[in-house]
């Protein structure tokens, strides 16, 4: 996802995609990359999960948020990464709200122990 952003942060502007947004996921706010994620040219919502009273974003899971914000799936390629349970998930929910099969990419994070087993 940072190779991404990056690309697009060196893309001329008539060459970039009409909208991107990142929903970033973490538990707590020491989760959130903000100095990388916030020099590229999107729509930033971080999500927390685990946050504190303090927080005043978005809270919950990255597909509930970008759920609740009523997008036109049918025009939307979703690139996810995470954990394996959050991809399959996510994939689940945004299938089943109109997100096409061949729209959704993704990136299990999985140790290498559940990998050669």
């Amino acid at each position: 996802i940072k190779a991404m952003l990056e690309e697009l942060a060196g893309m001329p502007e008539e060459q970039l995609p009409r909208s991107v947004s990142v929903y970033w996921g973490g538990r707590t706010h020491a989760d959130l990359y903000l100095d990388t994620i916030a020099t590229a040219p999107h729509r930033f919502v971080p999500v927390l999960s685990r946050a504190g009273s303090e927080w005043t974003g978005a809270r919950g899971h990255v597909q509930d948020v970008m759920l609740t914000e009523q997008r036109d799936l049918a025009n939307t390629v979703v690139y996810a990464c995470g954990s394996a349970a959050m991809i399959h998930d996510a994939q689940a929910q945004l299938l089943g709200a109109g997100l096409a099969e061949t729209s959704f990419f993704s990136d299990a994070f999985v140790s290498s122990s559940t990998i050669n087993s």
